[in-house]
């Protein structure tokens, strides 16, 4: 330390005497540089002097000359003249201050000859524009001499005396007075600039000589100290090489040792006292310093481990090796060691507690896997029942109860999902699977899920969209339709009165990327401020436990999150307590090219397959959701084998052609034999060409569909409802029916987009969809189908039907008086509204006027609306009557 701060004085104080040094000499040189200035604007008077008096000279030679005619005036005009003009022979005084600024050339002009007019030009150093105004005055100059010529030749006075002459006159003196006072200020600007950075630099020498004086008192004071230093330091040094846990030992260039301190030798369990002067092989024994040398000596400036036996015990070393100088220039070679033993048995303990845990980890990610394939399958076996119990004849208690069931299934199902997706979340497993959607149909789509549960409360559904409707979007679709559903259910279930709306803004779009807003907002119970940090933790729910009253697992908006955020997007809350809650999420998408959607058609879910007589084979080892569905395919007229696992599979098979079934059922979790196994046999090998679609319990993603592409047609994940399943195996079965397409392409006409899709269908297939008269036709046509959908309660659909005789019977005078205002979006809303509603209760020509309606109302200002409103009305009132 004390040689470092020597080492800096020294080098601080040459610094600053080479510095003061250059600043002298550069004061010095400003100084003779604003010396050197001032004579420039002497001799710039000077030569401005010289000039008038030769002037002066010559017109007064010239006048007396042509006033007396005395020939000494002409003659003594001439010489002027010819000494001026001709051999540039008039001499000026010229000064130099300094020699520093007076050149070489200039010099041996001043000892030669007279320094002329022309010469003193050439060192006066004019700038370009002092330049040009002096060339112009010169030209006056010569013009008033060939005026003075002229004159004294013709002896003609009035020459001289003519305003021509005295314009000459006076414009070469205000010339030389432009030019002289635009070399004089050039000149003090120079000098003033000169003289700041000369003042400039006489202060820094103050400042430079007061540093100089504070180090040079500092070094010596350092120098006094220097040796107080070197004894503190050497008693540290030697406590703290003596004390440290560690080995530390010097060696020469003969790897003879210098130094050990006690540590070195304990660890290496050295018991002599003088081990100065002695090698490797001197201090132990043959097989030790053979490894030390061979590990340290070959690599002087490595580190590494050493496993040693040492006084019959096994250590542990690290031991790395660096080089020093002593003051006499001479290498050494310092060794450190230290002993890692228990160091070594501490990590092997947490490798081993790390393995632990990563098979606990493993084995939890196993059990969340079987735990929710086993639970789902039963769940699949209830769901099933419960179909098959809705079908047969049941008391309206019972029916009651059915329904419960079948809702706590969908909870518990609900549940599940949540519990996987958290444990995809926690394991940083969450895949998305993007593909191009519209949004437009996407959200319309999640509207109507929702339609039924907001009328039976009573609460009113808003939008504000501020988005291309033509807006097609690259994202995980079903991520995302989770997210919008999650947060519109939440929005749905903590509110009883109000509404619930749905916002989307464009905050920013380019040709390839669109960000979008999504805002979520009810008037329900709002949330405290002190609880919004808790809402988006795993499994908060901010009702206490003991009075809950919502049903839920506190995983929903935790998942959402993360879901939105590994999109690379962001979720946040408003809310105030009492006063309802706003959720956001923003979220970045890439923009797809048009989704080609046919948004005029809707595939009915009923049960409208006909299996004629067709045969499959059931392998599942689940007897009652083999049952299940044995009962699925007997319904529509599918006869079927069945068998508990894959082998018993191949063996069936075997027996069969290979065309002999038109589909294969496999589950793929079996005993014996798995499902993929069974299927890639049957496949390959016995070259079955029956298509095989897998029934599993396990989240299927497209990386598992494409591994399997070749044996597997397509997967149905359970629990799965009829409709779903009729679906999935409807591609299998053609149909007979030549008049009825086969379920797959069986459409139904565009505005039948409620509950009671069948009795609509049938209407449209009939012809007479549009044409019944309205006196003939029942405006709740569609009445057993609601009641149904609504569990079966007659008491709670006609208390929706008293709700909307209440609050919609005047809509269509509401929506004139809109369409009148221009309030088109309204309007249109308003009419979609009565659309969702028509079809929930059953009211299926106020739902197909609506729907017309509707599509008028889009087509916007310039399209005569009445026919449609009027038949609204009509349809609208003939519902209210019936009432």
């Amino acid at each position: 330390m004390k040689k470092v701060n020597l080492s800096f004085m020294a080098v601080m104080i040459i610094s600053l005497v080479i510095i003061l040094i250059m600043n002298t000499m550069a004061v010095f040189a400003y100084r003779d540089e604003v010396l050197s200035i001032e004579t420039r604007k002497d001799n710039m008077l000077s030569f401005n002097i010289k000039h008038s008096n030769l002037q002066d000279h010559l017109r007064s030679n010239a006048k007396l000359y042509l006033r007396t005619h005395d020939e000494r005036y002409k003659s003594e005009f001439l010489n002027l003249r010819n000494r001026y003009m001709i051999k540039d022979t008039f001499a000026l005084e010229y000064r130099v201050f300094t020699k520093a600024q007076a050149n070489q050339s200039l010099k041996a002009i001043l000892n030669k000859t007279d320094f002329t007019i022309a010469s003193q030009v050439d060192y006066i150093e004019f700038n370009k524009q002092e330049h040009n105004t002096y060339v112009l005055f010169s030209n006056y100059i010569h013009q008033l001499i060939d005026l003075y010529s002229a004159a004294v030749n013709e002896k003609d006075l009035s020459m001289i005396m003519s305003p021509e002459f005295d314009s000459l006159y006076d414009g070469q003196a205000q010339l030389m007075t432009e030019l002289t006072k635009r070399y004089i200020d050039r000149l003090n600007q120079q000098e003033d600039t000169a003289l700041s950075h000369q003042n400039f630099l006489e202060l820094s020498l103050v400042v430079i000589s007061m540093l100089l004086l504070c180090f040079a008192t500092a070094t010596f004071y350092f120098i006094l100290r220097e040796n107080a230093y070197n004894f503190y330091f050497s008693k540290l040094y030697n406590t703290v090489v003596e004390n440290i846990d560690g080995g530390i030992a010097i060696l020469d260039q003969d790897y003879r040792f210098d130094y050990m301190n006690p540590k070195y030798k304990e660890i290496l369990g050295i018991s002599e006292e003088n081990h100065k002067g002695k090698t490797l092989h001197d201090t132990f024994e043959q097989h030790l310093a053979d490894t030390l040398e061979t590990a340290t000596m070959d690599n002087l400036s490595g580190e590494g481990k050493l496993d040693l036996i040492i006084e019959n015990k096994k250590k542990n070393i690290v031991y790395g090796y660096f080089t020093i100088d002593d003051d006499r220039g001479n290498n050494k070679y310092v060794h450190l060691i230290r002993d890692a033993t228990k160091t070594e048995e501490l990590q092997g303990q947490l490798r081993k507690q790390l393995n632990e845990i990563n098979f606990y980890s493993k084995a939890k990610d196993s059990f969340i896997a079987n735990f929710s394939h086993e639970i789902k399958t039963p769940i699949n076996a209830i769901l099933g029942m419960v179909h098959f119990l809705k079908s047969t004849r049941l008391s309206q208690n019972q029916k009651d109860l059915v329904r419960k069931i079948e809702t706590s299934s969908d909870i518990l199902l609900t549940i599940i999902s949540d519990v996987l997706d958290l444990s995809k979340i926690k394991n940083n497993s969450l895949c998305l699977y993007p593909s191009d959607f519209s949004l437009e149909m996407v959200i319309k789509n999640v509207e109507d899920m929702f339609s039924n549960q907001l009328s039976s409360k009573g609460i009113e559904w808003q939008t504000d969209y501020d988005f291309n409707k033509h807006l097609c979007l690259h994202l995980d679709k079903t991520r995302f339709v989770q997210v919008l559903v999650n947060l519109i259910n939440n929005a749905c279930k903590f509110t009883e009165s109000g509404y619930v709306k749905l916002s989307v803004e464009t905050l920013s779009e380019n040709e390839e990327v669109v960000l979008l807003q999504f805002c979520v907002e009810d008037t329900g119970i709002g949330i405290a401020e002190k609880d919004i940090s808790k809402l988006f933790q795993e499994f908060e729910q901010l009702e206490n436990h003991l009075t809950k009253q919502h049903t839920g697992t506190g995983l929903g908006l935790y998942i959402c999150k993360n879901i939105i955020e590994s999109m690379d997007g962001r979720m946040w809350v408003k809310s105030t307590k009492g006063q309802g809650s706003k959720f956001y999420f923003s979220l970045p998408a890439l923009k797809a090219l048009e989704v080609k959607l046919n948004a005029t058609t809707n595939v009915i879910n009923t049960i409208p397959l006909d299996g004629n007589g067709g045969k499959a084979l059931v392998v599942e080892d689940t007897e009652i959701n083999a049952e299940v569905a044995v009962k699925l395919l007997n319904d529509v007229n599918i006869a079927c084998d069945t068998v508990a696992d894959g082998a018993s599979a191949v063996e069936m098979c075997k027996k069969r052609p290979s065309h002999y079934y038109n589909i294969i059922l496999m589950d793929i979790h079996m005993p014996i034999m798995d499902g993929y196994t069974a299927a890639e046999i049957l496949k390959k090998k016995l070259l079955i060409t029956s298509p095989i679609v897998a029934l599993t319990a396990s989240d299927i993603n497209d990386q598992t569909r494409a591994e399997h592409a070749d044996i597997i047609e397509s997967f149905i994940l359970k629990p799965f409802k009829a409709a779903a399943f009729y679906k999935a195996i409807a591609p299998y079965f053609p149909q007979q029916d030549k008049n009825m397409p086969p379920y797959i392409n069986r459409k139904i006409h565009p505005e039948a987009t409620g509950p009671n899709e069948a009795k609509v269908l049938n209407a449209y297939e009939k012809g007479n969809f549009t044409e019944k008269k309205a006196q003939e036709r029942d405006p709740f046509a569609g009445r057993e189908d609601a009641i149904k959908n609504l569990g079966g309660l007659e008491s709670i659909y006609y208390k929706h039907v008293d709700k909307f005789r209440i609050n919609y019977a005047n809509t269509a005078e509401h929506i004139a008086t809109l369409l009148a205002e221009r309030n088109y979006d309204e309007a249109r809303r308003l009419a979609h509204s009565i659309k969702g509603l028509g079809g929930t209760l059953g009211m299926l020509d106020v739902m197909e006027s609506s729907s017309e309606l509707e599509k008028a109302i889009q087509k916007g200002e310039g399209y005569d609306f009445r026919v449609e409103l009027e038949n609204f009305d009509t349809e609208l009132k003939a519902a209210i009557n019936a009432i």
